[in-house]
């Protein structure tokens, strides 16, 4: 998946699980500052490339640190694009909520600022970085630091799914090799798998995808506000049973 569409599909998974109820917000500034940084976290296992938009987000050190995490992970979709990584990026985040000085989560609120200026960046929003130091001010006055693994998770998981749909897929297993009894598409004897239902990366089909993600997070953005009356997914259920 491109760029893009990574952000959009991160940002409505984070809608999804809220509006099922595996996560709990209720305030709406809340749930505007984790969901962007969802849409950010989107954006991370992409760190092991060099030239992605991520390595070029604060130059040269997001270059610097792009090209030590893909000599570390193996390259492009190898240990970022894992469940390992999974579990590695879900980790920095937590950890990152335990480390105080003088009693101000500054790692955290780095890497909350980080995660929404990519958001942002993507999106083509305004404010630049300065937006992002004002999310992570807003994440800090809303004490919304305690949902930001779990943001940072959703939004990784939906990458690394969203490539496992690409023709490339993925090798979710890294750094093992686990080879099938028969080689197919699905899963290959170098390890990747992958369900190619989207085509290759920046296809007309992963251009619909995301154009109906985007429809779901504006149908769930005026559900919000009062406009509509239900939430999209409730919605969808009440005309599947009649």
């Amino acid at each position: 998946m491109m760029g893009y569409s990574h952000s959009v599909s991160a940002a409505a998974t984070w809608l999804a699980l809220n509006e099922s109820g595996l996560i709990h917000i209720q305030d709406t500034p809340t749930l505007i500052v984790t969901t962007l940084v969802a849409a950010g976290a989107g954006m991370l296992p992409d760190i092991d490339h060099h030239s992605g938009t991520i390595a070029h987000s604060i130059p040269p050190v997001s270059q610097w640190v792009a090209r030590l995490v893909s000599s570390i992970s193996g390259g492009h979709r190898k240990g970022t694009h894992s469940l390992l990584g999974l579990a590695v990026f879900w980790y920095l985040a937590y950890g990152a909520n335990q480390l105080l000085y003088q009693g101000i989560p500054l790692l955290a609120l780095a890497l909350t600022g980080l995660a929404g200026g990519l958001a942002l960046r993507v999106f083509k929003a305004p404010g630049g970085w300065l937006g992002a130091i004002s999310l992570s001010g807003a994440t800090l006055y809303l004490d919304a630091l305690a949902y930001m693994p779990w943001a940072i998770l959703a939004g990784a998981t939906a990458h690394i799914l969203g490539d496992a749909l690409t023709v490339r897929g993925i090798n979710p297993f890294w750094p093992l090799t686990v080879k099938p009894a028969v080689a197919s598409m699905l899963w290959r004897k170098s390890g990747y798998m992958a369900l190619p239902l989207l085509g290759e990366a920046g296809s007309g089909r992963e251009n619909l995808l995301t154009s109906i993600l985007t429809l779901y997070i504006g149908a769930y953005t005026l559900a919000e506000l009062g406009i509509l009356s239900t939430y999209p997914l409730e919605g969808a259920r009440a005309l599947l049973s009649i």
